[in-house]
Protein backbone atom coordinates (compact mmCIF):
# COMPACT_ATOMS: atom_id res chain seq x y z
CA UNK A 1 0.00 0.00 0.00
CA UNK A 2 1.18 3.49 -0.55
CA UNK A 3 1.60 6.37 1.48
CA UNK A 4 0.02 9.84 1.09
CA UNK A 5 1.33 12.21 3.27
CA UNK A 6 -1.21 13.98 5.66
CA UNK A 7 -1.56 17.50 7.01
CA UNK A 8 -3.11 18.04 10.40
CA UNK A 9 -6.08 20.51 10.47
CA UNK A 10 -6.48 22.70 13.43
CA UNK A 11 -4.55 20.58 15.51
CA UNK A 12 -6.98 17.43 15.77
CA UNK A 13 -7.66 15.28 12.35
CA UNK A 14 -5.12 13.95 10.14
CA UNK A 15 -5.74 14.22 6.56
CA UNK A 16 -4.38 12.71 3.42
CA UNK A 17 -3.32 15.15 0.70
CA UNK A 18 -4.70 13.69 -2.14
CA UNK A 19 -8.31 11.68 -1.98
CA UNK A 20 -11.16 10.58 -4.79
CA UNK A 21 -13.53 12.83 -6.40
CA UNK A 22 -16.37 10.68 -7.10
CA UNK A 23 -18.12 13.83 -9.23
CA UNK A 24 -19.73 12.36 -13.06
CA UNK A 25 -19.14 8.53 -11.16
CA UNK A 26 -22.74 6.99 -11.70
CA UNK A 27 -24.28 9.88 -14.05
CA UNK A 28 -24.34 13.65 -12.95
CA UNK A 29 -27.62 15.31 -12.28
CA UNK A 30 -29.48 12.09 -12.77
CA UNK A 31 -28.54 8.18 -12.17
CA UNK A 32 -26.71 6.05 -14.98
CA UNK A 33 -26.31 2.89 -14.16
CA UNK A 34 -24.28 1.72 -17.48
CA UNK A 35 -20.92 1.64 -16.10
CA UNK A 36 -21.87 1.13 -12.23
CA UNK A 37 -19.29 -1.76 -12.11
CA UNK A 38 -16.72 0.56 -13.60
CA UNK A 39 -17.17 3.03 -10.96
CA UNK A 40 -17.13 0.70 -8.05
CA UNK A 41 -14.35 -0.90 -9.30
CA UNK A 42 -12.25 2.46 -9.81
CA UNK A 43 -12.94 3.53 -5.96
CA UNK A 44 -11.96 -0.03 -4.69
CA UNK A 45 -9.04 -0.03 -6.64
CA UNK A 46 -8.31 3.55 -4.84
CA UNK A 47 -8.83 2.31 -1.78
CA UNK A 48 -6.46 -0.63 -2.18
CA UNK A 49 -3.51 1.72 -3.40
CA UNK A 50 -3.69 3.77 -0.42
CA UNK A 51 -6.23 6.28 -1.24
CA UNK A 52 -7.93 6.88 2.01
CA UNK A 53 -10.57 10.36 1.42
CA UNK A 54 -13.68 9.58 -0.62
CA UNK A 55 -15.72 12.78 -1.86
CA UNK A 56 -18.73 12.86 -2.91
CA UNK A 57 -22.08 14.79 -2.51
CA UNK A 58 -26.08 13.86 -2.01
CA UNK A 59 -26.71 15.44 -5.60
CA UNK A 60 -23.85 13.49 -7.51
CA UNK A 61 -25.88 11.24 -9.83
CA UNK A 62 -29.31 11.97 -7.34
CA UNK A 63 -27.48 10.01 -4.91
CA UNK A 64 -26.63 7.36 -7.40
CA UNK A 65 -23.10 7.96 -6.56
CA UNK A 66 -23.37 7.57 -2.67
CA UNK A 67 -24.80 3.87 -3.26
CA UNK A 68 -22.00 3.14 -5.52
CA UNK A 69 -19.49 4.61 -2.93
CA UNK A 70 -21.30 2.09 -0.39
CA UNK A 71 -21.03 -0.64 -2.72
CA UNK A 72 -17.56 -0.10 -3.10
CA UNK A 73 -16.77 0.27 0.43
CA UNK A 74 -18.26 -2.44 2.04
CA UNK A 75 -15.79 -5.32 2.13
CA UNK A 76 -13.42 -3.31 3.59
CA UNK A 77 -12.25 -2.63 7.47
CA UNK A 78 -13.79 1.05 8.32
CA UNK A 79 -10.54 2.47 9.26
CA UNK A 80 -9.55 2.13 5.31
CA UNK A 81 -11.77 5.18 3.95
CA UNK A 82 -12.93 8.64 5.05
CA UNK A 83 -16.07 9.67 3.91
CA UNK A 84 -16.84 13.31 3.42
CA UNK A 85 -20.46 14.20 1.33
CA UNK A 86 -22.56 17.26 0.80
CA UNK A 87 -25.55 18.81 1.43
CA UNK A 88 -27.05 20.51 -1.90
CA UNK A 89 -26.99 24.68 -1.51
CA UNK A 90 -30.82 24.09 -2.31
CA UNK A 91 -31.39 22.38 1.23
CA UNK A 92 -30.15 23.93 3.79
CA UNK A 93 -33.28 24.74 6.38
CA UNK A 94 -33.03 23.10 9.70
CA UNK A 95 -34.60 20.23 8.71
CA UNK A 96 -33.29 19.82 5.00
CA UNK A 97 -30.02 19.74 6.34
CA UNK A 98 -30.86 17.20 8.88
CA UNK A 99 -32.71 15.19 6.49
CA UNK A 100 -30.24 15.54 3.65
CA UNK A 101 -27.56 13.92 5.97
CA UNK A 102 -29.46 10.98 7.00
CA UNK A 103 -30.49 9.90 4.05
CA UNK A 104 -26.68 10.13 2.58
CA UNK A 105 -25.58 8.57 5.74
CA UNK A 106 -28.49 5.75 4.76
CA UNK A 107 -27.24 5.49 0.99
CA UNK A 108 -23.67 5.45 2.32
CA UNK A 109 -24.49 2.34 4.60
CA UNK A 110 -22.38 3.86 7.06
CA UNK A 111 -23.13 4.49 10.89
CA UNK A 112 -21.30 8.34 10.52
CA UNK A 113 -20.24 10.14 8.19
CA UNK A 114 -16.70 11.67 8.70
CA UNK A 115 -17.13 15.34 7.21
CA UNK A 116 -20.27 16.48 5.68
CA UNK A 117 -20.06 20.04 3.63
CA UNK A 118 -22.46 22.57 2.76
CA UNK A 119 -21.79 22.26 -1.10
CA UNK A 120 -22.81 25.84 -1.85
CA UNK A 121 -24.33 28.87 0.29
CA UNK A 122 -27.80 29.98 -0.15
CA UNK A 123 -28.39 33.78 0.54
CA UNK A 124 -31.81 32.63 1.25
CA UNK A 125 -31.46 30.91 4.05
CA UNK A 126 -29.78 32.75 7.08
CA UNK A 127 -26.68 31.13 8.08
CA UNK A 128 -27.73 30.53 11.86
CA UNK A 129 -30.55 27.90 10.24
CA UNK A 130 -28.09 26.14 8.22
CA UNK A 131 -25.63 25.66 11.62
CA UNK A 132 -28.16 24.94 13.88
CA UNK A 133 -28.51 21.48 11.80
CA UNK A 134 -24.85 21.18 11.93
CA UNK A 135 -24.74 21.69 15.66
CA UNK A 136 -27.31 19.09 15.89
CA UNK A 137 -25.87 16.47 13.54
CA UNK A 138 -22.78 16.85 15.61
CA UNK A 139 -24.48 16.21 18.86
CA UNK A 140 -25.87 13.62 17.66
CA UNK A 141 -23.16 11.93 16.34
CA UNK A 142 -24.81 11.63 12.50
CA UNK A 143 -21.22 13.41 11.42
CA UNK A 144 -18.31 13.59 12.93
CA UNK A 145 -17.08 17.11 11.54
CA UNK A 146 -18.33 19.65 8.96
CA UNK A 147 -16.95 21.90 6.71
CA UNK A 148 -17.65 24.15 3.51
CA UNK A 149 -17.53 24.12 -0.47
CA UNK A 150 -17.50 27.40 -2.21
CA UNK A 151 -17.78 29.78 0.49
CA UNK A 152 -16.65 33.33 0.21
CA UNK A 153 -15.15 34.54 3.53
CA UNK A 154 -17.51 37.04 4.78
CA UNK A 155 -19.79 33.44 5.12
CA UNK A 156 -16.81 31.58 7.02
CA UNK A 157 -16.60 34.59 9.21
CA UNK A 158 -19.92 34.47 10.30
CA UNK A 159 -20.25 30.85 10.64
CA UNK A 160 -18.17 31.05 13.74
CA UNK A 161 -20.78 33.17 15.09
CA UNK A 162 -23.23 30.43 15.63
CA UNK A 163 -20.60 27.28 16.21
CA UNK A 164 -17.96 26.01 18.27
CA UNK A 165 -16.89 23.32 15.99
CA UNK A 166 -14.13 23.70 13.86
CA UNK A 167 -14.72 24.41 9.67
CA UNK A 168 -12.56 21.09 8.90
CA UNK A 169 -12.12 22.75 5.24
CA UNK A 170 -13.56 25.05 2.64
CA UNK A 171 -13.59 23.02 -0.99
CA UNK A 172 -13.09 25.29 -3.57
CA UNK A 173 -11.87 25.38 -7.71
CA UNK A 174 -8.10 25.60 -7.68
CA UNK A 175 -5.11 24.45 -10.16
CA UNK A 176 -2.39 25.88 -11.53
CA UNK A 177 -4.19 27.70 -14.15
CA UNK A 178 -7.69 28.66 -11.60
CA UNK A 179 -5.80 30.67 -9.25
CA UNK A 180 -8.34 33.70 -8.29
CA UNK A 181 -11.26 33.73 -10.19
CA UNK A 182 -13.17 30.33 -10.82
CA UNK A 183 -16.75 28.70 -11.46
CA UNK A 184 -18.12 30.15 -7.80
CA UNK A 185 -15.89 31.98 -6.39
CA UNK A 186 -13.42 35.17 -6.84
CA UNK A 187 -10.47 35.98 -4.71
CA UNK A 188 -9.23 32.35 -4.22
CA UNK A 189 -5.84 32.90 -3.74
CA UNK A 190 -5.87 36.58 -2.79
CA UNK A 191 -8.43 36.43 0.09
CA UNK A 192 -10.49 32.91 0.69
CA UNK A 193 -6.99 30.57 0.94
CA UNK A 194 -5.06 33.28 3.16
CA UNK A 195 -8.24 33.71 5.44
CA UNK A 196 -8.85 29.64 5.64
CA UNK A 197 -4.88 29.68 6.80
CA UNK A 198 -5.09 32.20 9.38
CA UNK A 199 -8.19 30.64 10.90
CA UNK A 200 -6.68 26.95 10.79
CA UNK A 201 -8.95 26.00 7.77
CA UNK A 202 -7.75 23.68 5.06
CA UNK A 203 -8.55 23.99 1.71
CA UNK A 204 -9.15 21.12 -1.19
CA UNK A 205 -9.32 21.44 -4.03
CA UNK A 206 -11.93 20.49 -6.63
CA UNK A 207 -10.76 20.87 -10.85
CA UNK A 208 -7.56 20.09 -8.82
CA UNK A 209 -5.60 19.65 -12.74
CA UNK A 210 -7.21 21.51 -15.00
CA UNK A 211 -9.80 18.41 -15.82
CA UNK A 212 -7.49 16.96 -17.75
CA UNK A 213 -6.82 19.82 -20.49
CA UNK A 214 -4.51 18.85 -22.59
CA UNK A 215 -3.88 22.70 -23.87
CA UNK A 216 -2.48 23.60 -20.43
CA UNK A 217 -0.85 20.43 -19.64
CA UNK A 218 1.74 21.79 -23.20
CA UNK A 219 2.60 24.64 -21.11
CA UNK A 220 6.52 25.16 -21.85
CA UNK A 221 7.37 24.99 -18.19
CA UNK A 222 5.48 22.10 -17.33
CA UNK A 223 6.68 20.81 -19.85
CA UNK A 224 10.60 21.53 -19.19
CA UNK A 225 9.89 20.13 -15.20
CA UNK A 226 8.22 17.13 -16.51
CA UNK A 227 11.18 16.37 -18.17
CA UNK A 228 13.51 17.64 -15.35
CA UNK A 229 11.48 15.49 -12.80
CA UNK A 230 10.66 12.43 -15.12
CA UNK A 231 6.88 12.97 -14.79
CA UNK A 232 3.71 14.02 -16.13
CA UNK A 233 3.03 17.80 -16.68
CA UNK A 234 -0.18 16.82 -14.84
CA UNK A 235 2.23 15.32 -12.13
CA UNK A 236 3.64 18.62 -11.94
CA UNK A 237 0.98 20.74 -11.24
CA UNK A 238 -0.49 18.18 -9.01
CA UNK A 239 2.96 18.32 -6.90
CA UNK A 240 2.65 22.07 -7.34
CA UNK A 241 -1.09 22.25 -5.69
CA UNK A 242 -0.25 19.66 -2.45
CA UNK A 243 3.11 21.79 -1.57
CA UNK A 244 0.80 24.81 -0.76
CA UNK A 245 0.27 25.01 3.03
CA UNK A 246 -2.82 22.95 3.96
CA UNK A 247 -3.79 22.11 0.66
CA UNK A 248 -5.68 18.76 -0.24
CA UNK A 249 -7.02 18.00 -3.88
CA UNK A 250 -9.33 15.33 -4.95
CA UNK A 251 -9.38 14.63 -8.52
CA UNK A 252 -11.66 12.32 -10.05
CA UNK A 253 -9.53 8.86 -10.81
CA UNK A 254 -10.88 6.10 -13.44
CA UNK A 255 -8.41 3.70 -13.78
CA UNK A 256 -5.43 2.19 -11.97
CA UNK A 257 -2.97 3.98 -14.05
CA UNK A 258 -4.12 7.14 -13.44
CA UNK A 259 -4.63 6.47 -9.40
CA UNK A 260 -1.01 5.13 -9.46
CA UNK A 261 0.36 8.26 -11.05
CA UNK A 262 -1.70 11.10 -9.15
CA UNK A 263 -0.36 8.69 -5.95
CA UNK A 264 3.31 9.25 -7.40
CA UNK A 265 2.42 12.86 -8.07
CA UNK A 266 2.50 13.65 -4.23
CA UNK A 267 5.03 11.64 -3.16
CA UNK A 268 8.22 13.62 -4.39
CA UNK A 269 9.12 16.95 -3.99
CA UNK A 270 10.03 19.65 -6.25
CA UNK A 271 12.75 22.45 -5.51
CA UNK A 272 11.51 26.02 -4.36
CA UNK A 273 13.21 27.67 -7.05
CA UNK A 274 10.48 25.26 -9.36
CA UNK A 275 7.64 25.87 -7.49
CA UNK A 276 8.04 29.75 -7.06
CA UNK A 277 8.55 29.53 -11.23
CA UNK A 278 5.07 27.30 -11.41
CA UNK A 279 3.49 30.62 -9.16
CA UNK A 280 4.64 32.85 -11.77
CA UNK A 281 2.29 31.22 -15.15
CA UNK A 282 -0.86 32.94 -13.53
CA UNK A 283 -0.97 36.18 -12.38
CA UNK A 284 -2.49 36.48 -9.78
CA UNK A 285 -5.30 38.72 -9.67
CA UNK A 286 -6.98 41.09 -7.09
Amino acid sequence: MNTIPEILINNELSMPVLGLGTWEMGGRQSPDTTEDSKWIHAIETAIGLGVKHIDTAAIYAGGHTEHLVAEAIKNFDRSSYFITTKVSGNNLQFGEVIRSAKASRNRLGIDQIDLLLLHWPNPEVPISQTISAINKLLDDKVIRYFGLSNFPVELMHEIAYYTDAPIITNQVEYNLFTRNKASYNDHIESEIIPWCLKNSISITAWRPVMKGDVAQANHPILVALAEKYAKTPFQIALNWLVSKPQMMAIPKMSSEQHIKENIEAVQFKMEESDILTLDSICEKSV
